[in-house]
């Protein structure tokens, strides 16, 4: 491979030293500039580009018997994985990039923090905050001197209001408890916990929704490993003991809640079933929802979870109605003893964090342990308020991250994409034989009412606006010098405008996501996809890029959020975003048996575990993805595939050749695009994880998996039939 390589790069080098000699210049695309596919181009972001490329592939791979070894076996031969953490990829990479911008933006120390115009008082108190709150964060020496005495504080108002006896709770007292965790907005919530989104029968209405949380290890398969219990119970007794200051007793606590736990994951809803619309969709009326689950007062937990002046008017939406029944039998016999260690908990692994080091130990150890990371991990300090900047004040720091990195015609040009991508859709959709006509114009409607919001929010809040956003952010108050007060107060903010806008509309055009985000996502209920300015770089999406790699990349990403409104889970939405067949039966027929195949196909798929076992994934579980995943390539494929034959010389559009890789075709090229974007080396822990509780397969299998089920890829490298990359019997939908 390293002679390979070298070759590759040598070719690079030649490239650079025809740049003195007057370069093709497509760093603009500026009118009148020449567009030949044949011409090699040498401007830096060509080159930059192409060694990216280069160096995360293994060129002496067949790409027909592994792609993801082809395009990313010299990322994995390059890249460590850090101490501190699961995985590298081009995700975790391009983060951290995004993390140094945003590290001047929010230190005011370096010297390159943004300046306010002189007047606007709006963005002066939006960086006084965000500012602030760095600050707070960084100070780790106040943070140290308070000691543990705020998580002390909170969880003592959770002992006060839920009194311990070997009895039942009280329904009344167990129903105040949890408002006061709904109303608190923790990220870990408890077994029973209300939410607002849109009404699955009126999706422009707001609804409250019942739904399930309450396990401390995420996914109710990690119960079923005893070594990682017998982990997760000395932490948490650790971490009482450093709350309480106690000895024995702590043990005995640990070990009721994790029992406990263990109780709550025995009846948890399959994810598979939480993700479907359908099996999701339980409409219940206080009244029914007291005969289901008579142990918890509904009306007394509605009242008490919502903010003074708001109303609950409609009947809240149920994930799981045999869950509150199962959960019902389990309260009746549970000590309120149980639960009130059990509560301390939840409240100590939320804020815990928010310590200083010394009283953190025990849970900074148990996850880097359970994801495979060295136990003695340091993250710098300045990463962690990074993130928690970003995370509570997102759309300020995002305001100043867009004027950075997101120029020009960026916003244009990625749109542009999406709607080819989409128009990709709308032909391929005309030429299926298995869609009937009533079930094909329902899906052209909804594809033509797709709302598309790229880069940032214009709307709830407008991140172009200082008083928007300062209007926005008004009620969370930031100090400089409380840190723990900060996290706390913004998790209580945070919750108090969720639940706000249960008597407003619902809000379409508000993207979901802050703009330095890197991801992208498609929202059913609203119909509409969220491309952040955090992915829209390098290696996702370039302006001055030739086509053929924007559209293998940020095209298939877009192809991809665009597939979600038509997998297993989207195609119950409408083109309003309301849960409502639409489909024929012999067409939802048709569907089903195409969707088992994707199931079987990657069922079949293993990864490595810690333990050194092959492990199969989850074919129904990660089916919406797969299907995204590779109806998502085949759309972008065929767009950009459109646009080369309608200007094959390349007069108009930018398919000129990279240095270094002129030797592969531009169809190969596209798919080498697709295949890089995923590269990720993993902890086999953390690999483990994934495959349990996330939706998404694994990268390998996100690239080979893509591979096999694709005529254009077999074609693209001449691959022959019955290659490991070219089966003869592959899986389509779209």
């Amino acid at each position: 491979m390293v002679a390979a390589k070298l070759q590759f790069l040598m070719a690079i080098g030649v490239a650079l030293s025809v740049v003195q000699a007057g370069p093709v210049d497509y760093n603009h695309g500026s009118k009148g500039s020449s567009f030949n596919n044949k011409d090699i181009c040498t401007s830096p972001q060509c080159v930059l580009t192409a060694s990216g490329i280069i160096n995360d592939m293994d060129p002496t791979a067949d790409p027909c018997q592994d792609f993801s070894k082809f395009t990313c076996g010299g990322f994995d031969e390059q890249h460590e994985i850090p101490s501190d953490g699961s995985s590298i990829s081009h995700f975790d990479i391009l983060n951290e990039s995004n993390n140094r911008v945003l590290r001047y933006i929010v230190d005011a120390s370096l010297g390159k923090s943004p300046k306010a115009a002189p007047g606007d008082v709006a963005s002066q108190r939006n960086i006084k905050k965000l500012q602030d709150l760095f600050s707070s964060c960084m100070d780790e020496a106040s943070i140290l001197k308070a000691g543990r005495k705020p998580l002390v504080d909170e969880v003592q108002k959770i002992i006060q209001s839920f009194p311990a006896t070997a009895s039942p709770a009280n329904k009344a007292t167990l129903s105040k408890t949890l408002a006061q965790f709904t109303k608190l907005g923790f990220r870990l919530a408890t077994f029973i916990y209300l939410d607002v989104d849109s009404d699955s029968d009126n999706p422009l209405a707001n609804v409250l929704t019942v739904n399930e949380d309450g396990l401390g290890l995420g996914s109710p398969l990690g119960y079923e490993d005893a070594e990682l219990v017998k982990l997760y119970r000395d932490t948490a007794a650790a971490m009482f003991q450093i709350v309480f200051g106690e000895e024995d007793k702590w043990i005995d606590a640990a070990k009721e809640v994790v029992d406990f736990e263990i109780q709550l994951a025995g009846i948890a809803t399959p994810k598979v079933d939480l993700t479907d619309p359908i099996k999701s969709n339980n409409p219940r009326t206080v009244e029914q929802l007291a005969a289901l689950a008579p142990s918890v007062d509904w009306s007394v937990l509605i009242q008490e979870t919502l903010p003074t002046g708001v109303k609950n008017t409609r009947p809240l939406a149920v994930s799981s109605v045999g869950y509150l029944t199962k959960l019902d039998a389990i309260l009746n016999k549970t000590p309120s003893r149980t639960l009130q260690h059990y509560f301390s908990w939840i409240v100590i692994q939320n804020l815990a964090h928010n310590l200083g080091k010394p009283y953190t130990q025990p849970l900074d150890a148990f996850g880097s342990i359970s994801s495979g990371a060295s136990a003695n991990t340091m993250v710098e300090r300045w990463k962690t308020c990074v993130s928690v900047a970003n995370r509570n004040l997102g759309q300020v720091v995002g305001r100043y991250f867009v004027e950075q990195t997101f120029k020009g015609n960026s916003r244009k040009e990625v749109t542009s994409i999406i709607e080819n991508v989409l128009a990709s859709y709308g032909k391929t959709f005309l030429t299926l034989k298995w869609l009937d006509k009533i079930t094909r114009d329902g899906a052209i409607k909804k594809l033509k009412a797709i709302v598309q919001l790229v880069g940032y929010s214009t709307d709830a809040p407008d991140v172009a606006s200082s008083k928007a956003l300062d209007e926005y952010y008004r009620d969370y108050i930031v100090a400089s010098n409380d840190y723990f007060g900060n996290q706390f107060r913004y998790s209580v903010w945070l919750a108090t405008t969720t639940f706000s806008t249960l008597s407003l509309p619902a809000n379409k055009n508000s993207m979901s996501l802050v703009p330095s985000t890197v991801n992208a996502v498609y929202n059913p209920s609203s119909n509409s996809i969220n491309v952040p300015a955090g992915i829209l770089q390098l290696p996702f999406f370039n302006i001055d890029n030739p086509e053929y790699i924007n559209y293998g990349s940020m095209g298939v990403v877009s192809g991809h959020e665009i597939g979600h409104a038509f997998d297993n889970s989207g195609r119950h939405y409408d083109s309003t975003g309301r849960v409502a067949n639409w489909w024929t039966n012999s067409t939802s027929k048709a569907f089903d048996e195409k969707a088992q195949c994707f199931v079987n196909q990657y069922g079949n798929f293993t990864i490595k575990g810690p333990d050194g076992k092959d492990h199969n994934l989850d074919g129904q579980l990660t089916l919406g993805e797969n299907l995204a995943d590779n109806g998502g390539i085949k759309m972008a494929f065929r767009a950009w595939q459109s646009r080369a034959k309608s200007d094959p010389n390349g007069k108009k559009i930018k398919n000129f050749k990279l240095p270094g890789l002129d030797a592969y075709t531009p169809e190969q090229l596209f798919f080498i695009a697709y295949g890089r974007q995923w590269c990720n080396k993993m902890r086999p822990a953390a690999l483990l994880n994934q495959m349990m509780a996330d939706i998404h397969s694994p990268a390998k299998w996100r690239i080979n998996g893509v591979a096999q089920n694709s005529l254009d890829f077999a074609k693209a490298f001449k691959c022959k039939t019955g290659a490991p990359m070219n089966p003869v019997k592959k899986c389509e939908v779209w």
